[in-house]
């Protein structure tokens, strides 16, 4: 009998449940077909015990994943499956599912789900120790390739499941809270406002978010729509030898979406990119502007847009400069703390009466 070696620190919320032995392993396997196996490695991502995930790197050619994660059914894998194909024939390299022998993906160990993936043995991004220089240049080639797979899948092969970065209609994970994630983290950072009693701005925030949600909310049906990974961030980023985009992994939360709404999230950036110490309110906000346009602008010269698109985009461009989880959680941080609360409220008043032409690419 083989020994399963850990890959990674085994999460807290898990190490009290039984984990499979080698035969256990090797009794799954079985159900697709797979007699033997040489190594195994686990890695635990694992949220809490009420989202076990543990991936079983089986001789760097399978995953075995067992999960208790409610989100998934064979007709989604089945759809997740159809745009691996897409990927694959736009050149990038992403693991399938494997179906088992009895033509089921999903087989049952105890509580936990057990299904089959590929195991693509490339690095991903984030452990390639990167220059910052190289992370730029990667992070330019991976909006270009959304873009240019967006151009050439838009309204194909719909999925009936939407996309992490959907407004209005809800992805699996924002189901439970009734809302769009968006949303949720704009009253979140809406209510640290309150707590450090600037109702005022928050008031004036919720009628800018209310307003430009109205507008969306009134074409967003008739705009183009793609299915796409859409967590292109690089823990999920495969590389080749050349430190280039070479393949994607991690399709829990693709889904279809609005082109520029997927533009507008891949090219907007972070406040955190602009440090965690007090800054000029006018300067950080005319950076994230640049930044976007300049990003947006690559993108578009990919993917074409029609003016109903790029009027649109402005609208996203908004709420994801607000709204992203990563700047509404940096803003509401700044405002718990004494040096940068000043300069992050007057940097949210500018957001707040934005001139949404300096969101036009």
């Amino acid at each position: 009998m083989g020994k399963i070696e850990e890959l990674n620190e085994p999460k807290t919320c898990s190490q009290a449940l039984i984990h499979p032995a080698w035969d256990d392993l090797l009794s799954l396997l079985g159900l697709y077909g797979i007699e033997t196996m040489d190594r195994v490695g686990l890695i635990d991502t694992s949220y809490d015990e009420a989202d076990i995930r543990w991936n079983y790197i089986v001789d760097n050619t399978y995953v075995l994943r067992l999960t208790n994660a409610p989100e998934m059914t064979e007709e989604r894998f089945a759809d997740l499956n159809r745009l691996i194909g897409r990927y694959g024939d736009f050149g990038l390299r992403c693991p399938a599912f494997i179906r088992g022998t009895d033509g089921l993906f999903f087989h049952s160990w105890g509580t936990l789900m057990a299904y089959l993936s590929e195991y693509v043995d490339l690095p991903t991004a984030d452990k390639a120790g990167l220059s910052q220089e190289e992370k730029d240049a990667l992070r330019e080639e991976v909006v270009l390739s959304i873009a240019r797979f967006m151009e050439r899948y838009k309204g194909v092969d719909l999925s009936p499941t939407m996309g992490m970065y959907s407004l209005f209609d809800l992805c699996p994970y924002d189901v439970p809270l009734g809302m769009d994630e968006k949303q949720q983290n704009f009253n979140d950072l809406c209510a640290a406002l309150c707590k450090a009693g600037e109702e005022g701005l928050a008031q004036r925030l919720t009628a800018k978010n209310e307003a430009v949600r109205a507008q969306l909310l009134s074409v967003y049906r008739d705009l183009p729509r793609c299915v796409t990974q859409a967590d292109e961030g690089f823990t999920n980023v495969l590389l080749d030898g050349e430190k280039h985009l070479a393949g994607l992994i991690d399709f829990n939360l693709s889904g279809t979406d609005v082109c520029v709404n997927l533009i507008a999230n891949n090219a907007i950036l972070d406040l955190d990119d602009l440090g965690d110490k007090p800054f000029d309110p006018a300067d950080a906000l005319e950076q994230l502007l640049a930044g976007f346009r300049r990003n947006a602008a690559r993108m578009l010269e990919a993917y074409r847009a029609s003016q109903t698109e790029r009027d649109a985009l402005a609208g996203y461009a908004w709420i994801a400069l607000v709204s992203q989880y990563p700047n509404a959680r940096a803003c509401a941080k700044r405002i718990e703390k004494d040096e940068t609360r000043a300069c992050t409220l007057a940097y949210l008043e500018q957001i707040a009466s934005l001139d949404m032409n300096r969101l036009a690419v």
